[in-house]
């Protein structure tokens, strides 16, 4: 039996089906009795067609709301104001398997339309990103650090907006130093001898109960963090030439390597746990348990170490360049920039363009030193380095910088690398089979492709 509320409800859906068709009705024939129709009512309607980008992003420095999505929230909101019919949806990322998930929706043909991929040498080859040349004038380009644009471009065009650099130095706990009378490592004076010396030094048992308390040195071998790469450079080798051929496997790379493996097993200087992927347990040691003297982090822990130490609960820090052999040892570099996913509608490429503009403008680039990066502009990039003594020593760091080769397969690449230097670390490798292995397992992902 149909209650009140149904008839009712089926009597409302009858009425406005009538009045529907009256409208139509009422329509057609105005136009078949020649009646106008507003054109500015059509265009009225068209201006009103919504455009949804959608955005991935990965967590950034903590905004005032506490978010580590804050910036790009506030960022999105001042665009979507100025820009009425434009949506811009938020994919949050993780750190952990972010880029997994860019790669795959590309591959799916379920690509974002913006994400931080520039220069991601694998998705430009397979056509997922878009260049983006139309959106620089010649003399907005000249504004950018040269080693910034030439790390986005493959075959001579830019693929992403240029928004900040990063590098690698050698932090170190000054108090744990002072705490042990250690002097800090003269200018020019700091081989890889005296970083050993002062790291068997900085590794002992305060309360004696023959178990080590603090040790001098630590470090990971994660994919995307190139920290510990640098010391193998120390006798004059590079882990790639200019064509983005592995080298490391030379007289250089092996003198290196031989010394690390021979010092290190001979010497207890870093926890068990050390060469792990733990870039938390890394970190938790250095800064929050403060066991651990020095290790190799990217500029990115500037910010972080000196608003420890303003709370109180942090320490006096240094930036020193690596340890250096039979020539001066050199860190590795990563450019990072917002880029344009495959797009089949130009005006939302346009639109995508100009929200990058937008985000990575002079003025935006200026946050980036709370994130602790070396911004693309050369200007907020100079003003960053007259203001803070930590960004000066960063691009001293970054003007012998290795850049990472634009080649296929990187993760797997460098999970590669990674592997063999852990065993030959360990003693489960010599430092010959290890170069060895490292070339020919690289030489067999580039074939196979």
């Amino acid at each position: 039996m149909k209650g009140p509320f149904t008839l009712f409800f089926n009597r409302l859906i009858v009425k406005k089906i009538s009045l529907f068709v009256i409208i139509i009705f009422i329509f057609s024939i105005l136009v078949s009795c020649g009646g106008k129709i507003n054109s500015n009512d059509l265009l009225k309607e068209e201006k009103k067609e919504e455009i949804v980008i959608t955005l991935w992003d990965f967590p950034r420095w903590e905004a005032e709301n506490n978010s580590r999505f804050g910036w790009i929230e506030k960022k999105i909101k001042e665009f979507e104001k100025a820009h009425p019919g434009v949506y811009i949806y938020l994919k949050k990322l993780k750190w952990e398997y972010g880029m997994f998930e860019i790669k795959a929706a590309c591959q799916a043909g379920i690509n974002p339309d913006i994400a931080p991929v520039a220069g991601e040498y694998d998705l430009i080859l397979r056509g997922y990103v878009e260049p983006v040349d139309e959106f620089f004038t010649k003399e907005e380009l000249e504004k950018y650090d040269e080693r910034a644009k030439e790390a986005l471009r493959v075959n001579g065009r830019l693929y992403g907006f240029p928004w900040f650099l990063t590098t690698y130095g050698m932090f170190i706990n000054k108090d744990l130093f002072e705490e042990r009378k250690l002097s800090f490592p003269p200018e020019g004076g700091w081989t890889f001898q005296t970083f050993m010396d002062t790291a068997i030094k900085l590794t002992w048992d305060k309360n004696r109960d023959k178990k080590v308390d603090y040790y001098g040195f630590d470090y990971v071998l994660k994919p995307g963090n190139y920290g510990f790469w640098g010391l193998l450079t120390m006798d004059g080798a590079r882990f790639f030439d200019n064509e983005g051929n592995f080298i490391l496997n030379s007289k250089e790379g092996l003198s290196a390597l031989k010394k690390i493996s021979e010092a290190f097993q001979k010497n207890v200087i870093f926890p068990p746990e050390a060469g792990d992927r733990d870039e938390k347990r890394l970190w938790g040691n250095f800064t929050e348990k403060k066991k651990v003297a020095m290790t190799f982090m990217s500029n990115w822990a500037i910010p972080l170490l000196e608003k420890k130490k303003n709370e109180g609960s942090g320490f006096n820090f240094e930036l020193l360049p690596y340890p250096g052999g039979e020539s001066q040892a050199h860190s590795f570099a990563v450019a990072s920039g917002y880029a344009i996913l495959k797009q089949n509608d130009e005006r939302k490429k346009k639109l995508c363009g100009e929200f990058l503009k937008f985000i990575t403008s002079e003025k935006e680039q200026e946050n980036l030193l709370k994130y602790g990066v070396l911004p693309a502009f050369k200007s907020v990039q100079e003003k960053a380095v007259s203001e803070n003594e930590f960004y000066k020593k960063s691009k001293e760091l970054l003007t012998s910088a290795e850049f990472l080769p634009k080649v296929r397969n990187w993760q797997e690449i460098e999970n590669i690398i990674n592997t063999e230097l852990l065993l030959c670390i360990k003693g489960k490798k010599t430092p010959e089979k290890a170069l060895q292995d490292m070339k020919k397992n690289i030489s067999g992902i580039v074939t196979s492709d």
